[in-house]
């Protein structure tokens, strides 16, 4: 259980943190022209020839940022979040506007506390906070060039001009201080923040998983009970139509009548303990093989000839190059004979039902069983396999899904579709027979008979 809950952590986290950064890109994207903004105000009254240029350098980190991350967002340079836009484009960007406005004294100084509290709920514990002692090393350049005084004109003219607006040493210094001090409780808040967050997400899905097990564990526990009931069900049944037999060549008429519908009311009783005891027992091991499919088809079209002819349904396998597939025989085969049967009992009096055995394109196999009967509207073509949903006024709706499942057990699958002009097509399909297992010719036709 530890493994599967922290892989759905991650994911969870990841999705959160996806969205998340959506939303704080397309504020950015919102706000990326106020920083070029007061930047230029800078510019009013001012002829620094080095601040034109960085406000020049500021509008191109724009515009690299808003091209990189309109094209994450259509897909079609990156397919990963550009998570290295925030750092390496907005943290320069804020550096060189800073500096533009006056360095440690520029009105957005302090902007730096909310970008170290996202950048710490954005990125793990250990990037987060290299991102954020990258930002202080930049903090730390523009404290020096506005302590030092190396630029002379580092204070924009609209604020006053000079190397800076007229604070000391100290003013400075406590100011550099408080707001790295700030830097660094945001960014313990953000950490904070992700890893109650983390904790959140695995106790709900610890919490979910535990509330999983249990529940399988008293769905198997009702599947074995079910089954040992229907199994101690059969024996009584099978007394009652023996009894039955016997008791009609001792009546004519009216009882007799009655006690053949009897009969065939415990045959149709014991056809769904059959298949309920068939779906609730685990899959037996297949038994794999080298077998033709037009060979199992052939066979399956001999056992339902008398019941084709009785509904004055046709019964026909389709002509085609051979298939050789990688299967148990018996389970395909009595995958053929549900789908068969549903074909018939669906097929209008005078129309065809046809089985086509057909070789797929990836080197599989599959067989197609075609009716001409009424289909099944779209919504209830997949509810179908579910265990309990039927169309048939006296199924069980356990026979497809059984079916399904030893398709699957195959590595294949078992499919309806309607057909082109009216109908129904179940596809069984089954994947490319391994390269490393062979068998002789001969003994596959063997192993395909009944």
């Amino acid at each position: 259980m530890p493994q599967p809950t922290a892989s759905g952590v991650e994911q969870v986290q990841r999705e959160a943190f996806s969205r998340m950064f959506r939303q704080v890109t397309k504020v950015l994207m919102f706000l990326s022209p106020l920083p070029v903004v007061f930047a230029s105000l800078g510019l009013i009254g001012d002829a620094s020839v080095w601040r034109r240029w960085g406000v020049g350098a500021a509008l191109a980190l724009v515009l690299v940022a808003v091209g990189v991350v309109t094209a994450w967002r259509r897909e079609q340079v990156v397919s990963a979040e550009p998570g290295w836009v925030l750092p390496w484009v907005a943290f320069p960007l804020f550096t060189v506007v800073n500096l533009a406005l006056g360095g440690l004294e520029s009105p957005l100084i302090l902007l730096v506390v909310p970008v170290s509290f996202a950048t710490a709920i954005l990125f793990p514990r250990a990037r987060a906070r290299r991102w954020v002692g990258y930002l202080l090393g930049l903090l730390g350049v523009q404290a020096t060039v506005t302590l030092t005084g190396a630029v002379a004109d580092l204070v924009p003219a609209l604020f006053g001009g000079g190397p800076r607006a007229g604070h000391t040493d100290a003013l400075l210094l406590m100011m550099l201080t408080v707001t790295v001090l700030l830097v660094v409780w945001a960014n313990f808040i953000g950490t904070t923040l992700r890893r109650t967050f983390r904790g959140m997400v695995g106790t709900a899905l610890d919490a979910r998983d535990d509330a999983l097990k249990e529940h399988e564990e008293r769905v198997r526990s009702l599947t074995l009970l079910s089954g040992e009931i229907a199994h101690e069900l059969k024996n009584p049944l099978a007394s009652v139509k023996g009894l039955a037999a016997m008791i009609a060549r001792e009546v004519e008429g009216r009882p007799a009548e009655r006690l053949a519908v009897l009969r065939r009311e415990v045959d149709r009783m014991q056809e769904i303990l059959e298949g309920f005891l068939n779906f609730s027992r685990p899959l037996l091991p297949l038994n794999e093989a080298h077998v033709p499919l037009e060979g199992l088809c052939q066979q399956v079209a001999q056992l339902h000839e008398g019941m084709a002819g009785e509904r004055g349904v046709g019964l026909r396998v389709v002509e085609g190059p051979p298939v050789e597939v990688w299967c148990d025989a018996r389970k395909v085969r009595q995958v053929l004979i549900d789908v068969v049967q549903n074909a018939l009992e669906a097929a209008p009096r005078g129309t065809l039902v046809e089985l086509q055995a057909q070789t797929t394109p990836g080197g599989g196999g599959q067989v197609e069983v075609r009716d001409r009967g009424p289909g099944l509207a779209p919504e209830v073509r997949e509810r179908v396999f579910e265990p309990g949903i039927t169309t048939k006024p006296q199924g069980s709706g356990l026979g497809l899904a059984l079916s399904r499942a030893l398709m699957r057990q195959h590595g294949g699958e078992l499919s309806l579709r309607e057909r082109e002009g009216g109908g129904c097509v179940a596809e069984l399909r089954l994947p490319p027979a391994p390269q490393q297992k062979t068998a002789p010719r001969e003994a596959l036709t063997k192993e395909a008979r009944p």
